[in-house]
């Protein structure tokens, strides 16, 4: 799981130790194709980091590997749900008071998923 993580936006400007921390205060979760993960104008409890699979805007559009780090950090709401793709989705589950530590210890992080959700939009 570790190595899958290092790819993706925030935790590339991490060492894998700080990762390994990251994942082991973390759980695993998996959605079948097709389940909402995120409903529209709900605000993120945590951050997903996707390992497996894919993640699905009702629009069709595929959002950020690590998402949804604004709506998390920011209080913001998710304009649209969020569904489980084809394959399912298999992700990383941050919770976000866990999010808010890696922030204070790794400004990094959140500076490299911001950077990545900017990207996006």
């Amino acid at each position: 799981m570790i190595e899958r993580l290092r790819i993706l936006p925030g935790f590339r400007v991490l060492d894998p130790e700080t990762i390994a921390v990251i994942a082991a205060r973390s759980a695993v979760r998996s959605f079948v194709p097709g389940q909402r993960v995120f409903a529209a104008g709900e605000v993120a409890d945590m951050l997903l980091a996707r390992i497996g699979g894919r993640l699905v805007g009702a629009d069709g559009g595929i959002p950020p590997p690590v998402f949804d780090a604004p709506g998390l950090l920011f209080g913001l709401a998710v304009t649209q749900d969020y569904l489980a793709g084809p394959e399912g989705l298999e992700a990383v589950a941050i919770a976000k008071p866990h999010v808010f530590t890696i922030a204070r210890e790794f400004p990094e992080f959140i500076m490299s998923l911001m950077d990545d959700a900017g990207d996006a939009a």
